[in-house]
């Protein structure tokens, strides 16, 4: 499966599956709404702990959009249709799994940024060129660590979902097949990226320029809006390439072990 191919599926699977990308567009202007008063703290500071808990509420709720999206996203891939009134089911299926892999993937992240953090800390009251640029030098390649594992892990949420793993097994599987395929793989992510980045500056600034002749209060309605169906599209595309090209990674596993025998 080829990365072009993959993203053109990808792109194939949101424009049918309408559903399911209102779903997300649903979900994402609630949250963008729902965030607007939040938007100017420094003038409310009182409303912090509230944006705090709402904050992580968005995040619990968003896991559960996760599982329910990636699962149907899955069917649709496989077997070219799926039922909408499934989501809630998936949601739950996958939920604690795919929070748990949240955990882990912070938690190492957290890890690592602690380590960076400490290595500056000692060393920068020593006002040593040499033993700063040591020390900046190994943070970078603690950091550069830090990426490529969590690239390693990508995969981890499309194996739960098609393979029925565990947390730890899914990571442990999806090193395995990331480090065979990470080139394509990178090559997928970067693309991805460039395309949303590219897609989002020219909304943005069509956005803007609309937004230029509305009052404030309605302007951020508008950007809240746009956002939440640029963002809702976007997220079923990346999913749904992301999973075309690891069910295209499975198959030709398959393929390749039945030659094997």
């Amino acid at each position: 499966m080829g990365v072009i191919e993959a993203i053109k599926k990808g792109f194939g699977v949101a424009a049918k599956y309408i559903g399911l990308v209102l779903v997300l567009v649903v979900f994402n202007l609630i949250w963008n709404l729902a965030s607007i008063p939040f938007v100017n703290q420094a003038a409310a500071p009182e409303l912090s702990p509230i944006a705090a808990l709402l904050s992580i509420f968005f995040i619990l709720v968003s896991v559960f959009i996760q599982s329910g999206s990636l699962a149907l996203v899955r069917d649709f891939v496989k077997e070219g249709k799926t039922t909408l009134s499934s989501f809630v089911k998936y949601g739950l299926s996958y939920y604690l799994r795919l929070l748990g892999l949240g955990i882990l993937i912070i938690l190492l992240i957290s890890i690592i940024g602690l380590i960076v953090a400490l290595i500056v800390i000692a060393t920068a009251p020593l006002n040593n060129t040499v033993v700063t640029v040591i020390a900046a030098l190994i943070a970078i390649a603690l950091g550069a660590v830090g990426l490529y594992y969590i690239l390693l892990l990508i995969l981890s949420p499309y194996i739960i979902v098609c393979e029925e793993l565990g947390v730890i097994d899914a990571m442990k599987r999806s090193i395995k097949i990331v480090r065979r395929s990470i080139g394509k793989i990178l090559l997928l992510l970067v693309v991805l990226i460039l395309i949303s980045m590219a897609l989002g500056f020219l909304i943005g600034l069509l956005t803007g320029i609309l937004t230029l002749a509305f009052p404030a209060g309605v302007g951020q309605i508008i950007i809240a809006i746009v956002n939440s169906l640029f963002n809702g599209y976007l997220g079923i595309v990346m999913m749904a390439s992301f999973m075309v090209f690891y069910l295209g990674l499975i198959e030709k596993e398959k393929t390749s072990a039945q030659k094997v025998f």
